[in-house]
């Protein structure tokens, strides 16, 4: 029987040191990173999300394919805030494969997110039962590594999770966004940023000031689905465009439905034409929903990164319910989606 997820995203050419893997989930964010540790790669899924209603992937499923050869083992968990369309499904994921690690971003949600949160908690406990460890995420200057590779941790900050703690239910629900776990993985020049739902006053308020020097990176998730509120409070306000401008990204993906399909019209039309004009290439701006298709994203041991799409096969495989009508199973070869970054005639894609 075919392994569709280990056969399409399992690297087979061992000069892949980092792959990154933006999954269509519908409403909500899930993302593999394989880094290259010797003859393998080591595991981590940021976030989860189970969505139904809009097609997205069975995250469960997969990653129970892909770590076949692992022993169904995943090395790490990351939650970058306990929203429930980052964490729903997190329970069936720990029923299916084996957690090494859980790192989160220390977050108490308000009651709406009180199910997720105790369920990231259930897995916490039966993963440090295991044998594994639990890591509250904290901002930091210095790179750590993972694999033959890199990341770094661009928030929370201690100060703003301690600041949060004593705020009522009410307030700490406005503010979990401004707590969101931000991290970029890579090395040397390339680098790619993971943003969950962090939003205006997390990056003017913490990040971008205290993270300049850290922020470059060729590929950006686009913080909160493809909100407005990376860049504004209210609709009419002048975006806020320093850390957009700090980070400089060639590519932008956008983990979203269409903004017919999603309950917040995610995304925003006003966010993707800012992201547009920063990569300067309509192309360059990656839309998970747009086709229900997934992103695969490498960087090269001699630099160069490049991406593919995964034609919809892995929604037509593992989608919870039923593809477009006009999806087709395709074969397992995924032919790029633009040519590698430093093949290309611009020369922007320094990360």
């Amino acid at each position: 029987m075919a392994n569709v997820a280990k056969d399409l995203l399992w690297p087979k050419d061992k000069n892949i040191i980092l792959r990154v893997v933006f999954l269509y989930v519908g409403q909500g964010d899930s993302t593999i990173v394989l880094a290259a540790n010797g003859a393998t790669y080591e595991t981590i899924l940021i976030d989860i999300n189970l969505d139904s209603n809009n097609g997205g992937i069975d995250v469960p499923h997969l990653m129970s394919d892909l770590l076949e050869d692992q022993k169904t083992r995943l090395n790490v968990f990351v939650n970058t805030h306990p929203h429930n369309d980052h964490l729903s499904g997190i329970k069936e994921l720990c029923d299916t494969v084996e957690i090494g690690e859980v790192w989160h971003s220390g977050h108490k949600p308000g009651k709406d997110h009180k199910d997720a949160y105790e369920n990231l908690k259930e897995v916490i406990k039966k993963v440090k039962e295991s044998g594994g460890s639990e890591t509250e995420l904290n901002g930091s200057k210095e790179p750590k590594t993972f694999g033959e590779t890199e990341y770094y941790v661009l928030a929370p900050a201690s100060y703003v999770v301690d600041d949060i703690e004593g705020e009522s239910a009410e307030e700490r629900y406005r503010r979990i966004h401004e707590q969101c776990a931000v991290l970029k993985f890579g090395r040397d020049s390339k680098w790619i940023m993971i943003t969950g739902d962090a939003d205006r006053d997390a990056w003017e308020k913490h990040i971008t000031h205290y993270h300049k020097e850290r922020l470059s990176s060729t590929v950006l998730s686009a913080p909160h689905h493809g909100s407005r509120s990376f860049f504004r409070y209210q609709e009419e306000d002048e975006p806020y465009l320093d850390a957009l401008h700090q980070i400089s990204p060639t590519y932008v993906v956008v983990s979203a439905p269409t903004s017919e399909e999603s309950q917040h019209d995610h995304p925003h039309d006003d966010a993707i034409s800012l992201y547009i004009e920063q990569v300067k290439d309509e192309d360059n701006v990656l839309h998970t929903g747009k086709r229900r298709h997934s992103f695969i994203c490498d960087i090269f041991r001699d630099g160069e990164l490049a991406i593919q799409e995964d034609n919809g096969v892995l929604t037509e495989e593992y989608g919870l319910v039923s593809s477009d009508k006009e999806s087709k199973k395709s074969s397992v070869f995924i032919p790029p989606v633009v040519p590698p970054v430093d093949s290309r005639p611009m020369g922007s894609c320094e990360g």
